[in-house]
């Protein structure tokens, strides 16, 4: 064993790492310290591994495959694009991941979005010749038996074998196997760590406290829409070693882990510069500034999005123009951007809301033919690609938030810039310092917008993680997806079968979910977010479930106080209106969890079945 001297610390491949002579790193592959590469073993471009892993003889680590800190893959395993080992993974040799559901020789699925995402949940382990379907979920501390054939979600503590394979009992985080009784509170006889056992779930029982003396989510039970904490509390040690780290060296401003962040921001989002600054806000605001955006110009934007959007557009003195969203993606309607243009446009902010991209070809399009600049309010979408190419590349300027809840968020405020153009890049850069290049020589008025050291230190911890959380993200949207849909179909049932006896009975609240995405769109879902007609209700009687939601967002901008210069009314734009009226998001981060969700689904059957058989019998009457 030896360290491969080729690999350049641009692709973050920590030097400590061991490649043996026999194997293969491509470029563009992110490695941490002390992990060791083995025999005949290649590693493909965009795969990230963590720390301390050990890859056995014979491995392939396929594109944009995703492992966590020590991982243990032995012998004769390929890990699929599309996979993602979190940590303390074992993998036993000649185990088997697939990577899409209906395999034809002649009729090839090679393409990222024929692959669906296989998630193994931290400490689990997988015996040998083992096979996992695509689109499972292996839980936590999860044993798959030797030779077994996984085609459905593994709970956490599950200890599953056989063909197809099937639940026999639950195992300890140490990896004993659990001796379940009549009793419900049960010992490792081993670590004798404690467990309450049901026939569903295998929940560990824990000792200790967060710092604060308090667990709101447990005491309360209640599921939150967002829960921050859940990403700590996976990294808390490197966020908190890496903090220690800043504090000692004494650079606080604009100092080493900001450059490396930025360095590393331009790589992911597949562009030529990133520049950090203090919030999302301030992004869209030293963008607009950079592409000489003022008075008596204008931006055309959507209505439906937070209020940052338009600060930044009156900040710089020029005036939003709002054009009305489609319903069915909440996203600015493209077809009716251009007659929104005089001669006074400028720029067109579209957002991509929730984390789904826009529809950047025609924004392109109606951009190039008017010569309009492109600022691109990418707060909600890291990670989103459309076409394959991220979202935030396709204008002038994408625009960045850090903000905690947000799919990359760190423990405050933060924000970024990225862009292919140069003089974009340079003015931003002036600008958020004081509007000079040179210390105390200014050449024009700036703001001190300078993204903070510790926070970048902290977001350069969670990069590495992002497309594995956004896969998680994705799954659970999936599941939702799923979920709603059968459920729809069970009550559309039912009321069929209600019109036969009773006088034409009305669904009293129906639910639209999310449009149907196509092939070549990554949505990353910031939010999971449908639509009900009984929004309110909704809510608050979810919430007495022990759910809570989001509305995002309550009041249109056209219509907020703060726009009453503009003088838009009620009815002008119609669309957004009626969705600010009705949308609802569902909890959604990673962490969640399977369990979760079907309880969330649950809920929201019996909400909806209780609703409808009202209407039932109330039509009988």
């Amino acid at each position: 064993m030896k360290s491969n001297k080729t690999m350049s610390s641009e692709f973050c491949i920590d030097p400590t790492v061991k490649v043996h002579e026999s194997s293969y790193v491509d470029d563009k592959v992110a490695i941490d310290e002390g992990t060791a590469i083995w025999h005949f073993c290649h590693v493909m471009t965009g795969s990230r591994i963590g720390k301390n892993c050990r890859i056995g003889q014979n491995i392939v680590i396929g594109p944009r495959a995703i492992i966590g800190n020590g991982v243990k893959i032995q012998n004769n395993v390929s890990v699929y694009e599309g996979v993602v080992l979190e940590d303390d993974v074992f993998c036993g040799p000649s185990m088997v991941f697939t990577n899409v559901q209906t395999p034809r020789s002649a009729f090839p699925r090679n393409r990222p979005e024929d692959n669906l995402p296989t998630i193994v949940k931290r400490g689990a382990s997988i015996g040998a010749n083992a096979t996992i379907v695509c689109g499972c979920t292996i839980g936590e501390n999860a044993l798959i038996g030797a030779g077994s054939v996984v085609t459905r979600d593994v709970s956490p503590h599950a200890v599953v074998y056989g063909n197809p394979a099937r639940h026999h009992g639950w195992a300890c985080s140490c990896g004993i196997v659990l001796e379940t009784t009549q009793s419900k509170e049960v010992s490792c006889g081993d670590c004798e760590r404690m467990y309450q056992i049901s026939e569903q779930s295998c929940v560990p029982i824990e000792k200790k406290r967060p710092v604060d003396g308090t667990d709101l989510f447990h005491q309360s039970k209640v599921i939150p829409v967002c829960d921050v904490r859940l990403q700590y509390e996976e990294l808390q040690n490197e966020i908190q070693n890496e903090i220690i780290k800043v504090a000692a060296h004494g650079q606080y401003i604009l100092g080493p882990n900001v450059k490396s962040f930025e360095k590393e921001m331009a790589e992911f989002s597949q562009c030529n510069h990133a520049v950090g600054v203090g919030n999302g806000s301030d992004a869209l605001h030293l963008a607009l500034r950079a592409l000489e955006v003022g008075p008596g110009d204008e931006v055309i934007t959507t209505p439906f999005t937070f209020i940052a959007t338009t600060e930044a557009i009156l900040m710089v003195g020029a005036t939003p123009v709002f054009v009305d969203i489609d319903p069915s993606t909440f996203n600015m309607d493209h077809r009716l951007i251009e007659a929104a243009i005089t001669e006074r446009t400028k720029v067109i902010l579209p957002v991509h809301l929730y984390g789904l991209p826009c529809e950047m070809d025609s924004i392109m399009n109606i951009a190039s033919k008017y010569r309009l600049k492109v600022v691109e309010d990418c707060a909600q979408a890291l990670g989103a690609k459309y076409h394959g190419q991220p979202v935030g590349t396709f204008g002038d300027a994408g625009c960045l938030s850090f903000f905690p809840s947000k799919n990359l968020g760190c423990l405050g405020d933060g924000g970024m810039v990225v862009t292919n153009d140069g003089d974009v890049f340079e003015r931003v850069e002036m600008l958020r310092r004081h509007g000079g290049r040179v210390k105390y020589h200014h050449e024009e008025l700036g703001v001190n917008s300078r993204l903070d050291e510790i926070q970048a230190a902290v977001l350069r911890i969670k990069l590495r993680y992002l497309d594995r959380w956004n896969a998680e993200r994705i799954q659970i949207a999936e599941m939702y997806n799923q979920g709603l849909q059968a459920q729809s179909n069970i009550l559309n049932h039912f009321e069929c079968e209600a019109h036969k006896h009773q006088s034409s009975p009305s669904t009293p609240a129906t639910i639209s979910l999310p449009a149907a995405l196509p092939s070549d769109v990554t949505h990353v879902y910031h939010q999971y977010t449908i639509s009900v007609s009984d929004r309110d209700i909704f809510v608050k009687e979810i919430r007495a479930k022990g759910v809570s939601t989001g509305i995002y967002y309550p009041v249109p901008l056209h219509l907020q106080q703060v726009h009453a210069n503009l003088n838009y009314n009620v009815g002008d734009l119609p669309r957004a209106e009626a969705c600010a009226a009705s949308v609802v998001s569902l909890p959604m981060y990673p962490g969640l969890g399977n369990q979760a969700v079907q309880q969330i689904l649950r809920e929201i059957h019996s909400w909806r079945s209780s609703r409808l058989h009202t209407a039932v019998d109330s039509c009988a009457a």
